[in-house]
């Protein structure tokens, strides 16, 4: 694919890029397990950052590459709701948003900081407004604030009929792609700033080959990540959704694994920003399905079995 950004495309990214560069500067001087931006997620909004999906000269190659922009911050937002699911299911509802699926009884992220609650299951979409006494936060290694709806059955739930389940199924698995390849791309840029000031045996880390084989795999494995994204945004067919989501799922494990191995001891303290990173991603590789349904739903999509070939194929077979 030769993607070229657009100038609106750009105009777009370099606001985004603004934004970032501010919000860095005010950092809190106590580093905690995940920071969630509460205010810039309130900017962004403002700024109608998260209507990009709908607007003709931006679509849903700005939307993947604006929410791949803003997951490389070691701040948490809520990105993926509010920028592909909520223009189209439910722009009038109040944001941040949370998103869940069949299952209700365990811990949903963004849950505690969310006034809206989206539900997609197989053929329909459902949403509830969420009160502060509706969740219940738990804590959590993932980086996320997380939190178990303590009545679902209690929460007034609005059906919505126009929405297209199927649209927004596939905008859920290309959304939950670019997070993961933002924040594998953000881990993996600070592990190469690490390993350039780092020094064993007199030498900086990533002086050493073996160092540079593996982090090039790293980054020849993000860096296709990123592509399949702006693949499936582009080509909005199912096929390319499931194989981004996969994909990105599958070289998660090993490259955040890479990733903490070449930074030490450091990778895991709370001074250094890299757990946040990896630590989202490793509940990214369980949304909304998981690599493995992914990929069935890839072959699926390549190779559909229809029923006469099916029955020709047995007909033939010796008895």
């Amino acid at each position: 694919m030769n993607f070229q950004p657009t100038e609106d495309h750009e105009a777009l990214l370099d606001a985004v890029r603004k934004m970032v560069t501010r919000e860095l500067t005010r950092l809190p001087a106590t580093p905690a397990r995940f920071e969630y931006a509460a205010a810039m997620q309130q900017q962004i909004a403002d700024a109608g950052f998260f209507d990009c999906l709908a607007i003709d000269e931006l679509g849903p190659v700005a939307a993947a590459a604006m929410v791949m922009q803003l997951c490389r911050l070691p701040l948490c937002l809520e990105m993926v709701a509010s920028t592909f699911i909520a223009p189209l299911a439910c722009p009038d509802r109040p944001g941040p948003f949370a998103l869940a699926g069949e299952r209700l009884d365990r811990p949903i992220r963004f849950a505690p900081v969310a006034r809206t609650l989206i539900r997609l299951r197989a053929g329909r979409v459902d949403v509830a407004a969420l009160a502060a006494d509706a969740v219940q936060a738990v804590d959590s290694v993932f980086a996320y604030p997380m939190g178990l709806l303590c009545d679902p059955a209690a929460l007034a739930w609005t059906t919505l009929a126009d929405a297209n389940a199927a649209t927004l199924q596939r905008l859920w698995r290309l959304g939950t792609a670019a997070e993961l390849a933002g924040c594998l791309s953000a881990g993996l840029d600070s592990v190469l700033d690490h390993v350039k000031d780092r020094r064993q045996f007199g030498r900086p880390l990533g002086a050493f080959q073996a160092v540079q084989h593996r982090l090039a795999a790293c980054a020849a494995s993000v860096e296709s990540a990123r592509w399949l994204v702006y693949r499936a945004a582009s080509s909005g067919t199912e096929a390319d959704a499931a194989m981004a989501a996969g994909f990105a799922q599958d070289i998660a494990t090993k490259v955040a694994y890479d990733l903490h191995q070449f930074m030490g001891a450091m990778g895991l303290t709370l001074e250094h920003p890299l757990h946040r990173w990896t630590y989202r991603s490793k509940l990214l590789r369980t949304e909304p399905d998981g690599a493995a349904a992914h990929f069935s739903q890839l072959a699926d999509a390549a190779w559909p079995v229809r029923t006469e070939d099916t029955t020709d194929t047995e007909a033939e077979l010796p008895q």
